[in-house]
C-alpha cells in the first residue's frame, strides 16, 4: 500500500514537474513581447546585475529591469505613489514582510497560484507573497581581541556583563523583537534590556558595525550574516556564528497588481524559487533562502532554532518594534 502511495505521489509530482515547465515556457515567450519586468529591490545594482544576468541565461527573451530601493519604507511608500496616481508599480516587489504585508492589506498584490508555476509550498505562506531569502542575525566578533572559544554561542552568553561597553548593533533592537516570536514578549524586554545594559555602541546599519568590529572598533555585535561577508571575505580579523535562537526577517517577493509584464514576473519568481536562482541571489547578494536546504544560508542555520513572526502579524511586529526600538535608543552607549 505504501508503495502505490509513494509511487502515486511521484506520479503526481513528477506530471505537476511537467505542467509546471511547460506552464512557465508559454509564460515566457508572451513575456517576450511585453516591456522589461521592473524588479523593486534593496540591492545595488552591481549585485542585482549578477542576479538578472544568471536569469536571462535561462530565459534570454525575458527582460528585467532593476530599480534599487533602499530600505521597506520607500518600497511600501512608492508603491502605493504609483498605484494612486497611475494604477501600476513595478512588477515584482521584493521586500520584508511587514512592507509587502501591508500593500497586500491595500489590495495592491496579485494572487498566484505558485504551485502551478512549480514553487514549493514552503515558500509561500500566502497566495500573495514567496519567500525570497532572508537576513539573518549572528554573533560576530574581533578574533584578536575575541578567541573563539570564548564568543558567545547562546543568547544568554550575549547578556553576560563582561560584554560591557564591548559590544556594537545595529541602532533597532529587531533582532529582539523577532525573538518575542519564540520567547514571548514580555522575556524578550528582559533581554532586550539585560542587552541595553552592556552600554553597545550604535551603528545606522549593520554595514558599518561590521567594518568597525573588523577594525577592532567594537570587540563583537549582533548583526547580519549578509553584512558581516564583506570584511570577513576581504581578510578582515572576524568570524561569525549563528546562536542558539536565530532570529530573522525573510524576505519576501511578490507581484503587483495590473502588472505590465505579469507573465515574466511570475517566470522570474518561479525561477527564484529554484536552486539554481537561489544560489545566484545569495551568490550575489549575501542573502540566500534559508528555506531551500543548498544555500549556504539554510546550512549556516542548520539545525537551529528559528525566530520569527508570520507576515500576518506584521501590526503587532510594528508595534513592539516601535517600543523596544525606543527603549534601545534610551539606554544604549553612543
Amino acid at each position: 500500500m505504501i508503495k502505490k502511495l509513494l509511487a502515486a505521489a511521484f506520479a503526481f509530482g513528477a506530471a505537476l514537474g511537467q505542467a509546471s515547465a511547460q506552464s512557465l515556457t508559454e509564460l515566457a515567450k508572451a513575456a517576450e513581447s511585453k516591456p522589461p519586468v521592473t524588479w523593486y529591490e534593496s540591492s545595488p545594482s552591481e549585485q542585482t546585475d549578477k542576479v538578472i544576468n544568471a536569469f536571462n541565461k535561462k530565459y534570454p527573451g525575458v527582460k528585467v529591469r532593476h530599480t534599487r530601493l533602499i530600505g521597506g519604507n520607500e518600497l511600501a511608500v512608492r508603491a502605493v505613489q504609483e498605484m494612486q496616481a497611475r494604477g501600476y508599480t513595478g512588477d515584482v516587489l521584493t521586500g520584508g514582510a511587514d512592507h509587502t504585508w501591508q500593500l497586500k492589506e491595500r489590495g495592491y498584490l496579485e494572487s498566484v497560484n505558485w504551485a502551478s508555476l512549480g514553487v514549493p509550498k514552503t515558500l509561500t505562506p500566502s497566495p500573495y507573497i514567496m519567500a525570497t531569502a532572508a537576513s539573518v542575525y549572528v554573533v560576530l566578533w574581533n578574533t584578536n581581541k575575541v578567541k573563539d572559544a570564548e564568543a558567545p554561542t547562546t543568547w544568554e552568553e550575549v547578556l553576560s556583563p563582561k560584554w560591557t561597553n564591548r559590544m556594537g548593533s545595529w541602532v533597532r533592537a529587531a533582532a529582539f523583537s523577532q525573538l518575542a516570536a519564540t520567547q514571548g514578549p514580555d522575556t524578550a524586554l528582559k533581554q532586550l534590556n539585560r542587552y541595553v545594559a552592556l552600554k553597545p555602541m550604535l551603528f545606522k546599519s549593520t554595514f558599518p558595525l561590521a567594518q568597525a568590529v573588523g577594525s577592532g572598533e567594537v570587540d563583537l555585535g549582533i548583526g547580519f550574516y549578509h553584512s558581516t561577508l564583506p570584511p570577513m571575505n576581504a581578510g578582515a580579523p572576524i568570524k561569525m556564528r549563528a546562536l542558539d535562537i536565530v532570529p530573522m526577517h525573510i524576505i519576501y517577493s511578490a507581484i503587483s497588481k495590473n502588472a505590465r509584464n505579469a507573465q515574466g514576473a511570475r517566470v522570474f519568481l518561479a525561477w527564484l524559487a529554484t536552486e539554481e536562482g537561489a544560489l545566484a541571489y545569495e551568490d550575489a547578494t549575501g542573502r540566500g533562502n534559508p528555506l531551500l536546504e543548498k544555500t549556504k544560508t539554510a546550512q549556516f542555520i542548520k539545525g537551529k532554532k528559528l525566530s520569527e513572526w508570520a507576515p500576518e502579524k506584521s501590526d503587532e511586529l510594528g508595534a513592539l518594534s516601535e517600543h523596544y526600538n525606543k527603549v534601545l535608543e534610551a539606554g544604549a552607549g553612543r
